[in-house]
């Protein structure tokens, strides 16, 4: 049974007058980041399926007189979202309802709204601090970040560096190359895939916000070593955007992301978050419910770098 707000536990707080403040909804709530990086789907039906089809080599030297080699198209990886549905209720006596004289009960719907938002960050950022564990797989059978992802042909890629190691000038752009070199096609050829952003923990912020915005060497008087302080930053010009989540768990780990166009991060939503209530005939207690249906995960991990950082 749910548990109830009753008069009784309330008793020296909302239900007599002389309350100074009743500090509740007092503080602002954490931006949604988790929508702002992945490609937001609306869905009409109980599970979505993604589909990666290769593509064809190089063209091969024809010589005259002989016939042209042909090729196909290669079936890959099949992915399947199975919506989920998250609910939460909560519930007052009428005498609650009646005697509480600061709002906090007519709450419950914002309540609810502000539990939903962290869910949904919560769900969303767990597929990045999961992301390197055996036990979270994408449609080609690999976590998230590997160096073994399987292309279209049977060949291999990585979106992960050789050595993982914390953020700094020296590992980002090792990350900015591997980012450039390693996305390839299912057949192996080369695509233009770019970062656009930056994701850290908030305690790598100030770390990634030197890399990014210095115009000079940004690990002179930061403990690194380098060139001089006057030596250019080329991280500085190629324009990444920071973004910070609060729900990211691994505080060394960070992630290189192509804009939402060039990747296949995805989230699948059913149906939207939305509340319902009704008074119960026998108590009159007042109740409320909220919930929402989505899935998520990636239909491809191109486009999507990360490391685990030095531990």
């Amino acid at each position: 049974m749910p548990a109830i707000s009753v008069t009784g536990n309330f008793s020296n707080l909302t239900t007599l007058r002389g309350i100074d403040m009743v500090i509740h909804h007092a503080y602002d709530q954490r931006d949604k980041i988790g929508r702002g990086l992945f490609n937001v789907r609306e869905s009409t039906q109980y599970q979505e399926n993604t589909q990666t089809v290769g593509g064809v080599g190089l063209l091969q030297t024809k010589l005259e007189g002989e016939s042209i080699n042909y090729s196909s198209m290669t079936e890959g990886h099949k992915g399947t979202f199975t919506h989920v549905d998250y609910a939460l209720g909560m519930r007052a006596t009428r005498e609650m309802m009646r005697d509480e004289l600061y709002g906090v009960m007519e709450d419950m719907a914002i309540e609810l709204a502000y539990s939903a938002n962290a869910t949904e960050e919560t769900i969303l950022a767990n597929h990045f601090n999961n992301g390197f564990s055996s036990s979270y797989t994408g449609p080609d059978g690999i976590e998230l970040f590997s160096a073994v992802h399987v292309r279209e042909d049977g060949g291999t890629y990585r979106n992960e560096p050789s050595s993982h190691s914390d953020l700094s000038k020296t590992s980002l752009e090792a990350g900015l190359i591997d980012f450039r070199k390693n996305f390839v096609d299912g057949a192996g050829k080369k695509l233009a895939i770019r970062p656009k952003y930056l994701l850290v923990s908030p305690d790598t912020q100030f770390t990634a916000a030197r890399l990014l915005d210095s115009s000079g060497n940004p690990t002179v008087n930061y403990g690194g070593s380098g060139d001089s302080e006057s030596a250019i930053n080329p991280i500085n010009g190629l324009g990444l955007q920071l973004v910070v989540w609060d729900y990211l768990t691994d505080t060394n780990a960070w992630f290189l992301l192509a804009e939402k166009a060039n990747h296949k991060l995805v989230c699948y939503t059913r149906e939207e978050f939305n509340t319902d209530y009704i008074y119960d005939f026998d108590t009159k207690d007042y109740k409320i419910s909220g919930q929402f249906a989505q899935s998520s995960g990636w239909g491809d991990p191109r486009g999507i770098y990360g490391t685990s950082g030095s531990s």
